[in-house]
């Protein structure tokens, strides 16, 4: 398996990653058979999807999903639209300051390049969280969501995710959520299929 296989393009992929931590996590085997899993469709929009990301952080998953749809609706997720408008017209979306501006410079990015980032498909994971987190507002976590999201990479994990960490917490039957380099020595026994595990993780909290 290379570095750029996708989950989005092979069903056995998905299948031999749920084979494989099935057998090496005793506690991934009890959700892995008791779901089917749902693989999410991938966003070929980048600016759609990073936009989603960035207003995605730090808040909950209700608020994320309320704030984007007015963000659509007010922007159309368009880099043009986004541009002309003024920092406070994307505020009253309900997004912060902060977020605002960072959104307000990745449109930027792709009026200057559409194309920006297509290239990121080709490089290695590492290779494209460095070339996201150069860009205002994109850091870590961001870029893994993309990894995962929109180009499907089979072995990332996010140990800054606060419905990973609660997933593993719930799974392990753990008191508090574990330290993020003990979260990261979990993750490394899935490797490599962290992706696989992390949507299975996701899941499991939905039902």
């Amino acid at each position: 398996m290379t570095q750029r296989s996708s989950i989005f393009n092979s069903a056995e992929l998905i299948s031999e990653g749920e084979r494989f931590l099935s057998e090496v996590d005793p506690d991934l085997r009890v959700i892995i058979t008791s779901q089917k899993l749902k693989i999410p469709t991938p966003e070929s929009d980048y600016f759609y999807a990073l936009c989603s990301s960035i207003i995605s952080q730090q808040v909950s998953l209700a608020a994320a999903r309320t704030i984007f749809s007015r963000f659509e609706t007010l922007t159309k997720c368009d880099p043009k639209i986004v541009n002309v408008l003024s920092i406070d017209e994307l505020r009253a979306v309900g997004l912060s300051r902060q977020k605002a501006s960072y959104i307000y410079d990745l449109s930027a990015h792709f009026l200057k390049d559409p194309g920006v980032y297509k290239h990121l498909e080709n490089l290695d994971d590492d290779k494209v969280v460095t070339e996201l987190t150069n860009v205002k507002g994109i850091g870590v976590w961001t870029a893994q969501m993309f990894l995962i999201f929109t180009l499907g990479r089979p072995d990332i994990f996010a140990p800054a995710d606060a419905g990973l960490q609660r997933a593993i917490m719930l799974s392990r039957k753990l008191s508090s959520t574990p330290p993020p380099k003990d979260l990261v020595a979990i993750a490394e026994n899935w490797a490599p299929y962290r992706t696989i595990a992390s949507l299975h993780l996701w899941q499991s909290l939905d039902t």
